[in-house]
């Protein structure tokens, strides 16, 4: 004879049911609390994009205003200069002798051409093709003929 298959201890259709309830609701509650963190996650990612693009335009409009700055700067200090030549040149007298010449610029003095170098004097054409001619030192004088053909009837 057989016996019947005995239930765990102190656990009832019902009792299990129930659990069985609580553990399918617990699931759903972190389902949706996950659904929720990874919304909230694309949330935050749009918004540091967006400003990352407010702090770019803050930044551009901010480098604009410093050259408006510097620009009106250096006109109104432009300005200034061009007064203060007008009201010393109308404080002069208006005869006036030759002026010496002022000192060239350097810029001016970079940009004038160079005089022309000397040329080097050509040294003629050895028989020797193998041996190259040395170029550090090129002599301007000319050397003696004696010495060639004294170094000739020596060889």
């Amino acid at each position: 004879m057989k016996k019947p298959a005995k239930r765990a201890a102190g656990a009832s259709r019902r009792n299990i049911q129930s659990v069985a309830n609580s553990a399918r609701e617990r699931w759903q509650a972190a389902k949706k609390s996950a659904k929720q963190a990874k919304q909230a996650a694309k949330h935050a990612r749009r918004q540091f994009k967006d400003a990352k693009k407010v702090a770019k335009r803050a930044k551009e409009e901010m480098l604009a205003a410093a050259r408006k700055l510097q620009s009106l700067v250096t006109g109104a200090g432009r300005r200034r200069a061009k007064a203060k030549s007008k009201s010393a040149a109308a404080k002069k007298p208006a005869a006036k002798t030759a002026a010496p010449r002022p000192r060239p610029k350097a810029k001016a003095v970079a940009k004038s051409k160079a005089p022309p170098r000397p040329r080097r004097a050509r040294v003629a054409a050895t028989t020797v093709a193998a041996a190259p001619i040395a170029p550090e030192i090129v002599s301007t004088i000319a050397p003696d003929v004696d010495d060639e053909d004294a170094e000739t009837n020596v060889a």
